[in-house]
């Protein structure tokens, strides 16, 4: 007599094909680390204390949120790129995964052996920093139809689309 229940294989790759299209929290998280993440920037100068409490937000989002919620998007979207027909996502996709790459890996190394002033940390250091800013932006143009943060920005897209200079 066949089983009614689907098999856990089946549920877990239903599971796996929903995820490859819920971004929701693996966006927050990314938007988080770079927000906590920023600041840290030897440009901008925080008291010891600011610095310390984002240095250790950021740490903790890179080691709980990163792993819970980015990886298991990350790899479940990956697949999108064999079925899309869209160039523009498919390179904006790639260029975003090589910099989440980069960016993970100099981030482990910061988080195991620190910049302590030698090449390789400081090249991990601005390795980290380097690959943030261009991933954000990029992140930005790949899923803003989809993005958390339009309906921040939908307000002035309004403003400016109804005063044209």
């Amino acid at each position: 007599m066949p089983s009614i229940q689907p098999s856990n294989t089946s549920r877990l790759q239903r599971y796996w094909d929903y995820l490859a299209y819920h971004h929701r929290q693996a966006e927050v998280a990314l938007h988080l680390l770079f927000l906590t993440g920023l600041p840290l920037w030897n440009v901008f100068t925080l008291p010891w204390q600011g610095t310390r409490a984002l240095l250790l937000a950021h740490v903790v989002a890179g080691l709980v949120l990163f792993p819970l919620s980015v990886m298991p998007f990350w790899l479940s979207h990956r697949r999108l790129l064999q079925n899309c027909n869209k160039p523009k996502l498919i390179k904006t996709g790639q260029v975003i995964e090589w910099l989440l790459i980069l960016s993970a890996l100099s981030g482990i190394y910061l988080l195991l052996l620190g910049n302590r002033g030698e090449w390789l940390g400081q090249f991990n250091h601005y390795v980290h920093l380097i690959t943030a800013i261009p991933f954000a932006i990029i992140l930005l143009i790949h899923a803003w139809r989809w993005s958390v943060l339009k309906s921040l920005f939908q307000p002035l897209v309004r403003l400016v689309r109804k005063n044209p200079r």
